[in-house]
């Protein structure tokens, strides 16, 4: 949430380029990319007012400072696509964004490929969300579970933005899955005021190939930071691109919203980072159509990494005899009394199912990937605001959410699709521990071209994630992304 006069720090790690990616920093996606900003307000009672300042990378020089000439109304929500708005941003800009607010907001950053043609057999979509990071939460110290240097064909970025008001120095530190440190690996770079600095790990010579582990980014001041990774993009079945944030504290109880197995040709799994200062491990209580699952880790090494990928999980082979449908259900990860831990949720669909029944698999949609973070036990509310929600926006874009019981007791959800009161909700049933979720092209009385937030209150404390894609026969490569709901 961002309190009354504070920021939002928006880390627009690619937000636009006139040129192929390469031209600009060698060890990047290739691509012209652009970011979509979606800002909620979260105020009862008040319109936002909002000021956005676009700070260009490394140099720290202030691009654009646009103040919206619209406030925008209780409930609703406002979209910006960086090629486009807000006006004035020039077309070769890369680096971060700060948004300034009358009222609490919440919002979303998508990075997306805007080449032209894009969508195409030869030039895929490639699409990653992010969430804006609060001024309060901000840290000196921030964790990133995953991260990758040629290991098959994917590759990550770090992008780190300083949200004080003075230069600083930034430090990125790696450890493989094992939880060995690679000390000649640890990079720096001298930020400026609220700037972003992208550090690439296919540039990093002292990380080794097929590198896959976890990075800690510490400074002396506070800091903001998002990961993408991704693979080649030469097809729209290599297009994967996926965002996340990185975080600032662990726990040992998280969330898992939505995890899925063989659902429809997208399974999920887990990278769970040690963030303590000794070993720990870690249930896994995976809930399946009102049935539990539960897998140990067995132990895992400070700054080590545990990563079950949902086919290879044993323990949920149960859920391949479930209808397609009920295949999509929520986890909790417990760690061992004193653990620390933080986890990111990916999911993507890589032309397969290993259950015995599956429909068919559209063509269109191999190559979907995306992620999200495990929430924190005690961040959960009965109200969670979801920032974007499509419904055939564009004509094709349409998304859904997914909200989990993070409770042993049953409630019920009231949905309320800011703008469109038609289509609002009550009643809904939350099982005990369960989840429920809306794809917003079966939601009754919701109208097509509905892009706009969402506002879900429960009798009991929940989580929830969005999530949205291209939906069109026509239209390859990654759109798929999914962010977290912001809990009030």
């Amino acid at each position: 949430m961002l309190n009354r006069h504070k920021v939002l720090a928006l880390t627009l790690a690619l937000a636009i380029m006139l040129a192929s990616f390469g031209a600009v920093a060698a060890q990047g996606p290739t691509g012209t990319y652009g970011s979509g900003i979606a800002c909620a307000n979260l105020s009862a009672t008040n319109p936002a007012s909002i000021v956005i300042t676009f700070y260009a990378a490394d140099s720290g020089a202030v691009t654009l400072l646009y103040a919206d000439p619209s406030p925008i109304p209780v409930g609703a929500s406002r979209n910006y696509f960086t090629p486009s708005t807000p006006p004035g941003l020039p077309g070769s800009f890369l680096g971060a964004a700060v948004v300034s607010s009358s009222e609490p907001l919440s919002c979303n950053v998508n990075t997306q490929v805007v080449t032209a043609g894009v969508g195409s057999a030869s030039t895929p979509a490639r699409a990653g969300t992010s969430a804006g990071v609060d001024s309060t939460q901000a840290d000196p110290s921030l964790s990133a579970p995953q991260v990758l240097k040629g290991l098959a064909g994917y590759n990550s970025y770090i992008a780190v933005q300083n949200t004080t008001n003075g230069s600083l120095t930034a430090y990125v530190s790696y450890a493989d899955r094992a939880g060995v440190a690679y000390p000649a690996a640890r990079e720096s770079f001298v930020i400026p005021a609220q700037s972003t600095h992208v550090f690439y790990q296919a540039g990093n010579a002292n990380l080794p190939s097929n590198f896959l582990g976890g990075a800690t980014i510490t400074s002396t001041g506070n800091l903001a930071s998002v990961v993408n990774f991704y693979n080649s993009g030469a097809s729209a079945s290599a297009a994967h691109f996926h965002s996340y944030n990185a975080f600032p504290t662990g726990g040992t109880k998280l969330f898992v919203p939505r995890f899925v197995r063989n659902y429809y040709g997208y399974n999920s799994g887990l990278s769970v980072q040690n963030v303590g200062a000794a070993s720990t491990s870690v249930d896994i209580t995976f809930t399946f159509n009102g049935v539990n699952y539960v897998v140990n880790s067995g132990s895992i090494a400070p700054g080590a990494t545990y990563s079950p990928y949902a086919p290879n999980i044993a323990p949920l082979a149960p859920v391949d005899a479930l209808l397609v449908g009920q295949r999509t259900g929520s986890a909790v990860i417990q760690a061992a009394v004193g653990g620390s831990v933080v986890a990111i949720v990916n999911e993507d669909n890589r032309g397969t199912c290993n259950a015995a029944s599956c429909p068919p698999l559209p063509p269109e949609q191999i190559g979907f990937g995306s992620t999200y973070g495990a929430m924190l036990n005690g961040s959960q509310t009965t109200t969670i605001f979801l920032s974007q929600v499509p419904r055939r926006a564009g004509g094709f874009f349409s998304g859904g959410f997914q909200i989990a019981n993070t409770t042993a007791g049953a409630g019920t959800c009231t949905i309320q699709y800011s703008g469109a009161a038609a289509a609002n909700e009550t009643g809904v049933a939350l099982p005990a521990n369960g989840s429920f979720s809306r794809f917003a092209p079966n939601v009754a009385n919701l109208p097509d071209g509905f892009n706009s937030s969402v506002k879900v209150t429960c009798t009991v404390a929940a989580v929830g994630i969005t999530n949205f894609s291209a939906r069109s026969a026509t239209y390859f490569g990654d759109s798929f992304i999914t962010a977290n709901g912001l809990n009030q």
